[in-house]
């Protein structure tokens, strides 16, 4: 047997060979191609127990397909008293199983094969014992296989109510695996809880490959036998079973036993009977995976430009972005006008990260990236999302370290504002020392009366002034440049983090899941249509 999850494809050449002769057998392997890859895919978000259930029944699969693939095996099953072994010897022709009122009379199982040679290897996966096995062949049959086909196997179970619980053990074993069951049911006891609750309501999605008998019809009036037929056939509608087969039988007068080796032969005949019981198995199982794949198949951008951007914003807010930013803008406020003042600031560092602030962000981003999604799934995308939590704060840490220069080039307008003062300076100093000149009696020029040196120095004061102001506002004007680029590059930084570490696993496990689901989809195709 394979180790959990080391399934490579086992069934792919079997499909490709059968899908010619059979499409039963053809759809089959294709589901089975499913569902070993939806299993290798959902390791570690399935439970063990499912997981366990898959590799079971992809391992019986692989066996039975490939072990006595032509034979067929039938299995008589049922209460004590139901007459299982007086069918059986009938079916067979020979006096094969003990019958008589000592109960049980089958201790372990009976097995009948025509073709036994063949049979063999099936027969040891049955675990049935060499000194059980009855070969049906040669000169002991006159009409080759005492009308019976070639690759049947017919089996006498132990009683499935017997106190001796391997008996039940053995019973449970072979209704596991066998290809068509036979449920001899006894008029007095058909409603039995035992073989309803345990057997028959557990194998509701094995309709086709069940039939049941009610065995000692002769036993009952005319008007009480289909009644209680009615009866049975009610008991089996509400186990989920109303399309199974039901017949009336009694081996004393032979009464439905040519029916009921018409369903026999019929069932071994056709070869199909294995891959039937295989495809219900198949349901059974896709059915207790349901829970699994039912929700919210998310797309391929299920996480949106939108959804980015707030992942990103918050991260920016918990690692400090604006913060540096804005120191870092700063920088640019470097006037050298005589009303400036130079300011030098030390490098700005990155602020430590806010990791409890980064993971209310990052679990805001998780819950909407799996709204709707199966929990299993939403599990592995959490898993992904704490695994990159873990890691960003060193990475957020390498890549804002350094990366905000420590100082930054003087802006053009604070530049030609710096000039404009210093010119208005120097006109204001030649404007009082024209005027103090003019106050000793020395000639001066005059304007409009007023002695020219005073219209300098207000010409220079007023240039003075206004050159402060332009110089105040495309300093700010610099800043706000300055810290919007800082807090662009830093934003574009941590969005590259965050889709290494966080969107992009998040996103890989998603398509993981819808990759799962599509398997789990073509698993789960009912074997017939329609």
């Amino acid at each position: 047997m394979r180790a959990r999850g080391q399934y490579v494809d086992r069934f792919v050449g079997r499909r490709a060979r059968q899908v010619s002769g059979s499409e039963e057998s053809g759809r089959l392997a294709a589901r089975l191609v499913a569902l070993e890859r939806m299993a290798a895919l959902g390791r570690e978000r399935l439970a063990e127990a499912d997981l366990a259930s898959v590799e079971d029944l992809l391992g019986h699969a692989e066996t039975r397909l490939g072990t006595a693939a032509r034979h067929t095996v039938i299995a008589l099953a049922g209460a004590t008293g139901g007459g299982k072994s007086s069918l059986f010897n009938v079916l067979c022709g020979l006096r094969l199983a003990d019958t008589g009122a000592h109960r049980p009379t089958t201790r372990t199982t009976l097995a009948c094969a025509w073709d036994p040679e063949g049979a063999a290897p099936l027969l040891d996966l049955l675990g049935i014992e060499p000194a059980r096995r009855v070969a049906r062949h040669g000169a002991l049959d006159a009409r080759r296989g005492g009308g019976m086909p070639v690759g049947l196997i017919l089996l006498d179970l132990p009683d499935h109510d017997s106190l001796d619980l391997t008996h039940r053990g053995e019973v449970d074993a072979v209704v596991a695996v066998a290809d068509h069951i036979v449920w001899v049911l006894d008029p007095q006891k058909y409603a039995d809880a035992i073989v309803h609750e345990r057997y028959l309501r557990a194998l509701r999605r094995h309709g086709r490959s069940m039939t049941v008998v009610l065995n000692h019809a002769d036993r009952l009036p005319v008007g009480d036998l289909a009644a209680c037929l009615t009866d049975v056939r009610a008991l089996l509608a509400a186990d989920g079973l109303a399309e199974v087969r039901v017949l009336a039988t009694s081996p004393e007068t032979g009464l439905g036993i040519a029916e009921l080796r018409r369903v026999v032969v019929g069932a071994a005949a056709s070869g199909a009977a294995s891959v039937a019981r295989l495809g219900a198995d198949l349901d059974t199982l896709t059915e207790r995976l349901e829970p699994y794949f039912a929700g919210v198949v998310p797309s391929v951008d299920a996480f949106t430009a939108e959804d980015r951007d707030a992942l990103v914003t918050g991260l920016c807010d918990a690692v400090g972005v604006g913060v540096v930013a804005a120191a870092a803008g700063e920088g640019a406020r470097v006037p050298s006008g005589p009303l400036a003042r130079r300011v030098r600031r030390a490098p700005v560092r990155p602020t430590p990260v806010q990791v409890h602030r980064a993971e209310q962000v990052i679990r805001r981003a998780g819950a909407t990236l799996t709204r709707g999604v199966p929990a299993a799934w939403v599990g592995g995308v959490h898993r992904a999302l704490a695994e990159g939590l873990r890691r960003l704060p060193d990475e957020l840490d390498a890549v804002l370290v350094g990366a905000v220069p420590e100082a930054a080039p003087t802006a053009g307008g604070v530049r030609a504002a710096a000039d404009a003062q210093w010119v208005g300076l120097l006109a204001l100093v030649a404007g009082v020392v024209g005027a103090g000149a003019a106050v000793t009696g020395k000639p001066v020029v005059r304007w409009l009366g007023v002695p020219g040196p005073w219209w300098v120095g207000l010409g220079g004061l007023l240039v003075l002034v206004v050159g402060a102001w332009v110089g105040r506002r495309a300093a700010a004007a610099a800043v706000a440049r300055r810290t919007a680029r800082v807090a662009g590059a830093l934003q574009t930084r941590v969005g590259d983090v965050a889709d290494r570490l966080l969107i992009g696993p998040a996103e890989l496990e998603l398509a993981r899941y819808r990759e799962a689901h599509v398997y789990f989809v073509a698993a789960r195709e009912p074997m017939r249509r329609g």
